[in-house]
């Protein structure tokens, strides 16, 4: 036996639109504002030291030396939503990104005001993220203060030691980058890799 067929006719073709508008949620008034947190000031650049076009060399553990060249750039961004949002929040975004001349990593900085008046600030090496502190979280286990360290025979200080964050669950490469020391005043200070290896800046 086959099943009744019911037809509504008409009456299902007034009703089309409507659903459609509720489904889409673009026929009704969306009533969002818009915050602009700004352009991010000289006090939240310097979180992170290199400039735009100069050229960076670490020092492998085995002494070969490896130039990385900084591509750095500001633009704009805004929060968005798949749905009505409330609020709609536009900011800043500063980049840099190191381009290593030797295949192994490159180094991906970021630094945006999202959520100002604190100020986001985060490195990328491979597939590992670290998170940079621009303000002082008690009890994080994403960094360590150092405060001050010696590597071959040059001494930096107010030095942090960044614990490695594994980026999008991806799998494990056999040899990655485990921790490395940071400031604001030089950057990247030494790589430390799971093997033991490592990279130091040289000045």
């Amino acid at each position: 036996m086959k099943a009744k067929i019911v037809m509504f006719g008409p009456f299902l073709k007034l009703w089309i639109p409507v659903i459609g508008c509720i489904a889409l949620s673009s026929c009704w008034p969306c009533n969002t504002t818009v915050i602009d947190n700004g352009p991010l000031p000289d006090s939240a650049l310097v979180f992170v030291p290199y400039i735009d076009g100069q050229t960076y060399s670490f020092k492998h553990s085995n002494g070969l030396v490896i130039d990385f060249s900084a591509t750095r750039k500001t633009h704009a961004e805004w929060s968005g939503c798949s749905e009505c949002c409330e609020y709609e929040y536009h900011y800043e975004v500063n980049t840099t990104l190191l381009t290593s001349d030797y295949p192994i990593f490159d180094m991906f900085f970021r630094i945006d005001n999202m959520n100002a008046p604190y100020y986001h600030c985060s490195a990328a090496i491979g597939k590992y993220g670290f998170y940079i502190p621009a303000y002082n979280i008690i009890g994080n286990a994403e960094y360590e203060q150092v405060d001050s360290i010696s590597v071959d025979s040059t001494g930096y200080y107010k030095v942090f030691k960044l614990k490695a964050d594994n980026l999008m669950f991806l799998p494990h490469d056999s040899i990655f980058v485990d921790s490395l020391y940071y400031s604001y005043n030089d950057g990247v200070i030494k790589i430390i890799m799971s093997n033991g290896e490592n990279y130091v800046l040289q000045q």
